[in-house]
């Protein structure tokens, strides 16, 4: 019996044989499933059966009526060797096939309502393997079979009834099945419409705010929106532990606003995932409804976690295009991609767990009948893409994010590609592209691959690649190196980051990159703005303070002074590399700590390069600073830069805005930074260390 089921269940799956649609789309988009379910059922529940026609194995020639009950003995005694063949030619010229097909259609499909033009097509199709005669209405008897077939009827020798107890158990097997894998499809597309729309609203929303000053100065006027920002938008989710690292080193505690919005990602997977299962019995694939059950629970889970998958890689991705729309951080995105992730690692364990549960149910070998199925390679294949999955989430604890980065790095996308490669194999050899599972798949290869391109094209259009010259300066005083590169064009401005690739140190890893915030940049010669002011915050002058959060308060008049007249070490630093500073420059502060910085570090003692080199060193920005995350600065008055250490070096970049935005003498420059033309005075709080 449960070898006779596993047969049933294998048929039920196999696309060839029951799906009737174009391999393009999803099932519900673009693929149908059981689209004349009558006609089917009718072919399915007679199909089995022996016509004398049937050619056996170890037979010279095909049975007729006379020797049919001595074939029927041969089968029975078990002298046959092998498996029966009724060929499609072998149909269409049995009478009593056509008869019984034809009878059992119209009965069958006119009690559903399905429409007599339908019929006549299926009929060509399901009893005529596509050949269009003889016709639904020839193949009608003329007189109404009033002898129904037997349950267990091995052979069709004459025009009869199907079976009512078969056909209703076939029907209603397909239909479930068929409502299960819509209601999956449908599920899913709910899910990714709902997680992007919403982010894309919160992106259209913020465009048009940032594009229309009158209704920014209105909202930032507005009673309710301050509110807002107080209760929902700033704050932690409780008490003051904002962004900051859990005990133990746990992870991250997001905003009170990130959190909700997780929170209901999270509630509307768990809804799609427990709701609108049913069953059907007795079923010509499961041989008990708890199985059943375990197969809906598992494609529907296996589905979604699909789906969180692509979601996963799209939010992990540094040219996702939804950070330009909606203003967000990149560390907001990847918020979202560790969500996600999670979320899809759940689904699939779920998944595995409901596949192997099933085979312990009611009427099934538990043990032996899961061993039979785990040897087969889309199984195994699947269990490698849940243990790769659970492994890629599990390892991305933040202590070893923190500690071994670059380790956790390969780890994580090790782990990822062969959990991508996993669900591949799991999915397309077994069912072929008649389901449209694989088009999650493609959706998340398509993400994945838009983003390592959009990279690789950034880097060749800001490099000279093979010649791409920059400066490292050692910092006095301090482990801070400034590190000077000289794109190939320009693109840059506050707030923005670029990652920095440095081929030449840790051990030959060409693909090593970091992100770090733009200090200053230049467009021909270096400008003595307010950023070469601010490097002398990392000197050995600050060490023996004694105030926590001391305050730079800089007037429009004091910038365009500090525009007007370079500073001291501002004309030192331009003596120092007078020859290359003559182009376009951005520069970066850069503290070493651990992975590459460490290595840069080293280098530069280990080779007594002394107080500056030049090296080769590309980059691959900028990313962030848009308008949508720029839009305060239009209406300030007043900007105020709270820092801590080196994160100094996001706040550098304002700076130099506000005395670009404020100079007098260029016009370029002042050009350049509109949203600050409002603001009159900046105020820099930075929290310093103590020695």
């Amino acid at each position: 019996m449960q070898a006779s089921a596993a047969l049933l269940l294998i048929s039920l799956l196999s696309p060839a044989q029951h799906v009737r649609a174009a391999s393009n789309g999803i099932v519900g988009f673009g693929i149908e499933l059981y689209t004349d379910l009558c006609c089917q059922s009718c072919r399915d529940s007679l199909s089995s059966l022996y016509l004398s026609c049937t050619t056996f194995p170890n037979s010279t020639s095909t049975s007729s009526m006379d020797d049919s009950s001595m074939m029927k003995k041969r089968h029975d005694e078990g002298t046959m060797v092998g498996v029966p063949i009724t060929s499609d030619d072998c149909r269409a010229s049995s009478l009593p096939w056509l008869q019984t097909m034809a009878y059992c259609i119209q009965q069958n499909c006119n009690a559903v309502g399905f429409e007599s033009a339908k019929q006549i097509k299926c009929f060509s199709k399901e009893a005529l393997a596509g050949a269009v005669t003889p016709t639904l209405q020839e193949s009608l008897p003329a007189t109404a079979p009033t002898v129904e077939l037997a349950r267990d009827a091995v052979w069709l020798n004459s025009t009869s009834l199907v079976n009512g107890e078969l056909y209703y158990a076939t029907y209603g097997t397909y239909a479930e099945f068929g409502r299960s894998e819509y209601l999956h499809t449908k599920y899913s597309v709910a899910l990714i419409i709902l997680v992007i729309g919403a982010v894309l609203a919160s992106g259209t929303i913020n465009q048009l705010v940032a594009a229309s000053p009158g209704l920014q100065k209105q909202m930032q006027s507005s009673r309710l929106w301050a509110k807002l920002r107080q209760y929902l938008f700033l704050p932690a989710v409780s008490g003051s532990r904002h962004l900051q690292p859990l005990p133990g080193q746990l992870g991250y505690v997001p905003g009170r606003m990130l959190s909700i919005n997780i929170g209901i990602y999270v509630i509307l997977n768990i809804i799609f995932s427990s709701v609108s299962f049913s069953t059907f019995q007795p079923n010509t694939a499961f041989l008990s409804w708890q199985f059943e059950m375990c197969e809906y629970v598992g494609n529907r889970t296996g589905t979604l976690s699909l789906v969180n998958t692509a979601i996963a890689i799209l939010f992990a991705g540094r040219n996702n295009l939804l950070i330009n729309l909606t203003g967000w951080s990149q560390t907001t995105f990847l918020t979202l991609h560790r969500w996600s992730a999670r979320v899809a690692t759940v689904q699939a364990i779920v998944h595995s767990i409901a596949y192997t549960a099933a085979y312990f149910e009611p009427g099934y070998a538990g043990a032996v009948a899961y061993a039979a199925e785990a040897a087969m390679p889309f199984y195994w294949w699947g269990i490698i893409a849940t243990i790769a999955y659970a492994l890629a989430a599990s390892l991305s604890i933040l202590p070893l994010r923190m500690g071994a980065y670059d380790t956790f790095l390969l780890l994580h996308i090790g782990f990822s590609i062969l959990a991508l490669v996993g669900c591949w194999y799991h999915l397309v050899p077994h069912f072929g592209l008649d389901y449209g599972y694989q088009v999650w798949l493609y959706l998340a290869f398509a993400f994945w691959s838009a983003d390592r391109f959009a990279r690789l094209i950034r880097l060749l259009y800001y490099n000279n690649l093979g010649s791409s010259e920059a400066i490292i300066e050692a910092v006095p005083g301090c482990d801070v190196f400034q590190v000077t590169v000289f794109p190939r064009t320009w693109a840059f401005g506050p707030g923005q980051h670029t990652f920095l690739y440095i081929p030449w140190i840790g051990a030959g890893k060409f693909w090593e990159n970091h992100p770090f915030s733009i200090a200053k940049w230049t467009h021909q010669a270096y400008s003595p703005a307010a950023a070469s002011e601010t490097v002398s915050l990392f000197d050995g002058s600050q060490k023996n303070t004694k105030s926590d959060m001391p305050s730079v308060q800089m007037s429009s008049e004091k910038a365009n002074s500090l525009a007007s007249t370079p500073s001291v070490e501002a004309r030192e630093e331009q003596t120092l590399v007078s020859q290359t500073q003559k182009r376009a420059s951005i520069q970066f502060l850069i503290r070493g700590h651990r992975g590459m910085t460490a290595d840069l570090r080293k280098h530069m003692s280990l080779y007594s390069y002394g107080s500056s080199m030049s090296v080769s060193v590309y980059t691959e920005g900028p990313y962030a600073g848009h308008r949508a995350m720029l839009q305060p600065f239009q209406l300030a008055d007043t900007v105020l830069c709270v820092v801590g250490g080196i994160g100094i070096t996001h706040a550098l970049g304002f700076i130099q805005a506000f005395v670009s935005a404020n100079s007098q003498r260029d016009v370029e420059e002042r050009s350049r930074f509109k949203l600050m033309k409002k603001a009159k005075r900046l105020i820099l709080a930075c929290r310093l260390r103590r020695n």
